[in-house]
């Protein structure tokens, strides 16, 4: 079970748990869910939708191996929680490093994203396929459900030139 509590000293902050009897715990993706829609739970989009929405479609598209990473994809773009809390709460270092991958800096100059979806397609090992398999679901929802752009909104990135960037036939 978690707590949140953003902005707390660390260790007793975001995703502090009560302690299990064992001494090592990975993050389960029901945790990892219920972390998400604490985070995620008034965030809106760039469309003025529910960031939650997006977030559990994402989840549904990916595999069960990458559910957790799908769940957490938007949080450290929508919280102050850091990599070493998660660490605590017990994401392994592959999933972890694939949150890491996927979180991006905002900015309107394309280049800059087509240069976070070439980092993203050349990640090794299996950080690198785990981020791979939840932006290319983050992707494929963009593009199924993606509205007009506000006008005060930057303009969005080519979501089709980076999922064949990131080998959208595979997983």
């Amino acid at each position: 079970m978690f707590v949140a509590n953003y902005g707390a000293p660390s260790g007793t902050g975001p995703w502090s748990r009560t302690r299990r009897s064992h001494s090592v715990h990975t993050v389960t993706a029901d945790e990892a869910r219920l972390l998400a829609e604490d985070v995620h739970m008034v965030a809106l989009d760039r469309y003025g939708q529910p960031l939650l929405d997006h977030v559990r479609r994402v989840v549904a598209l990916c595999p069960d191996d990458a559910r957790t990473v799908a769940w957490l994809h938007e949080i450290f773009e929508s919280s102050d929680l850091s990599a070493d809390d998660l660490r605590r709460a017990g994401a392994t270092d592959d999933e972890l490093r694939a949150v890491e991958l996927l979180t991006r800096a905002p900015s309107i100059d394309p280049a800059d994203y087509d240069a976070h979806v070439q980092h993203i397609a050349q990640a090794p090992g299996r950080a690198g396929e785990l981020a791979r398999t939840v932006k290319r679901a983050d992707l494929r929802d963009r593009l199924e459900h993606q509205a007009p752009d506000p006008p005060s909104a930057p303009a969005h990135p080519s979501y089709r030139r980076a999922l064949t960037v990131l080998g959208a036939g595979s997983r």
